[in-house]
């Protein structure tokens, strides 16, 4: 694994100082690693985090022209990520973070070992034949054993509201303290610092770093 600087596969970000209080496995949204990704694993390590931002795809994926095998593909070294991870920091607990794509893995990631996971705005079904290998994101997310915090904007165009509602319902129901919050007046890429990024609400971001650190520190004991 890389330390900062340094291209390679993933990056490892340490905090700056003292032992990290666990681990977190970033999932880039577009499953490439981006400007956007090193700053969201930055914000994580400033919180004490250990942070390896992957980089599962040479080109930037959505997901209307991601196929499965990438997601098959990208999956699998998801779910290798956490052991690797998990032993990289010396043991300890490790949660998944990913938003869009990268949150729709976090969901399809249940048996990968974590212990936690944040999904942002994370597209909810997926374009998938018969026999695909993939569950639907939704089906999963069912079946997840650990505690799930999914994170939406009001105003996202790109997540169907019945979808949303449906997992929603589902965390409610979960035996495992699932939590889901939905911040008012945004929309689907408003933790996103990218250039031109009209959506992108400052205030909204800080509160989300802030929200899924609580999450970890709750769940991650």
């Amino acid at each position: 694994m890389a330390e900062p600087g340094k291209s390679e596969k993933a990056m490892l970000i340490n905090p700056a100082s003292g032992i990290p209080k666990a681990g977190i496995l970033l999932v880039p949204k577009r499953l490439a690693l981006d400007s956007a990704a090193m700053h969201a694993a930055q914000a994580f390590a400033r919180q004490g985090y250990a942070c390896l931002a992957l980089d599962l795809n040479p080109e930037p994926k959505t997901v209307d022209n991601v196929s499965a095998r990438e997601l098959v593909a990208a999956l699998a070294k998801v779910q290798q990520s956490v052991g690797e991870l998990r032993k990289a920091i010396g043991g300890g607990k490790i949660g998944i973070v990913g938003a869009w794509l990268g949150g729709t893995l976090a969901l399809l990631a249940g048996d990968s070992g974590a212990d936690a996971c944040a999904a942002v705005c994370p597209h909810l079904s997926l374009p998938l034949g018969e026999n695909s290998l993939l569950q639907q994101p939704l089906h999963a997310a069912a079946a997840l054993e650990m505690p799930i915090l999914a994170v939406f904007g009001e105003l996202d165009g790109e997540i169907p509201l019945d979808e949303i509602r449906a997992l929603e319902r589902l965390l409610s129901q979960s035996p495992s303290d699932d939590e889901a919050y939905t911040y008012p007046g945004v929309g689907h890429a408003f933790f996103d610092n990218e250039p031109n990024n009209s959506e992108y609400r400052e205030p909204a971001e800080r509160d989300l770093w802030i929200r899924i650190d609580r999450f970890f520190a709750a769940k991650m004991k």
